[in-house]
């Protein structure tokens, strides 16, 4: 069976449209519908069921995708593996990582990923709401969630906690916080919520029983963590962030609230995610290598 037509019928698959497909390729439509009917005569079997604006599966179909995306993976990682045996590693690689923690952490580390693997090309993207790795054309995405997706293989790399905030200036403005009830008498900076009154659960860290629940309207809502580590430190609320926040050298300003208080029900595990492949190229693999050892040791000075 041809290995290019093959290749042909995963990328419709993937592209979820023959004209999708065609544009990716290069080709025109019909061209790779004529493919497409080659590649059925070969087969013998109906591989996909279409009307005018969309298709599905056959069982033959699935079959066929499913066997051709292993078979491609493993031919890609066979050239890449060649290419790479006696010279630096080669390849290209797609990577999704959050807007905050990319921007105060994993961007630096990516710049030397890059100047250590002249060889590897690398596409960055700073985006927190990429969900489909297949339709975002994502090869690996630093992840922070409450539970790793179930779809994908998500490497647990490390805990992330939260914390309460604020600037020098602002405690000195509005007097100190002492108790979670005070909470409520303070404007809070975070994430957004679904309704109009940020609810913020805190723990007590030695001490299970002591829990507090805090409802306030939210002053500033964002899922852009530097935008909202900076109204925190020009003194416009009590940040809720994530505790990494207050590591960055310019944010070392930042007074903890509450620090015997932990806030609880956030999205707190950092995954590295990649979609199901026995063979990763030798290029994804290294930089999946390289991250996770670099998270891992900036985690040890959150503690």
């Amino acid at each position: 069976m041809d290995l290019n037509l093959i290749g042909l019928f995963v990328e419709i698959v993937e592209s979820r449209s023959l004209s999708a497909a065609a544009r990716k390729l290069g080709m025109t439509r019909a061209n790779v519908s004529q493919r497409l009917k080659l590649l059925e005569r070969e087969t013998g079997a109906q591989l996909l069921r279409r009307s005018t604006r969309s298709f599905e599966l056959t069982q033959a179909g699935r079959t066929l995708f499913d066997s051709g995306q292993r078979i491609l993976e493993e031919l890609n990682t066979a050239r890449a593996s060649i290419d790479s045996l006696g010279q630096t590693l080669r390849g290209r690689v797609r990577i999704s990582v959050p807007t905050g923690f990319g921007r105060m952490f994993v961007g630096s580390k990516l710049l030397e990923f890059a100047r250590a693997h002249p060889g590897i090309a690398l596409t960055v993207t700073f985006d927190n709401l990429i969900e489909d790795l297949i339709a975002s054309e994502v090869d690996v995405a630093v992840r922070i969630l409450s539970t790793p997706p179930l779809d994908y293989v998500a490497r647990h790399i490390c805990p992330i906690d939260w914390t309460l905030c604020a600037s020098a200036d602002f405690l000195r403005e509005h007097g100190p916080v002492t108790h979670p009830a005070d909470l409520e008498k303070h404007q809070l900076i975070g994430s957004p919520y679904s309704r109009e009154r940020a609810s913020v659960e805190l723990r007590h860290r030695q001490n299970d029983a002591d829990v507090h629940t805090i409802t306030v309207p939210p002053t500033l809502q964002s899922t852009d963590y530097p935008f909202l580590t900076d109204a925190v430190r020009a003194g416009m609320g009590i940040g809720v962030l994530p505790v990494y926040v207050m590591h960055v050298p310019m944010n070392q300003d930042l007074q903890p609230i509450l620090p015997e208080y932990r806030v609880v029900g956030r999205q707190s595990t950092l995954y590295i995610v990649t979609l199901p492949n026995r063979y990763p190229s030798p290029a994804t693999q290294a930089l999946i290598d390289f991250l996770r050892d670099e998270i891992l040791e900036l985690a040890k000075t959150w503690a």
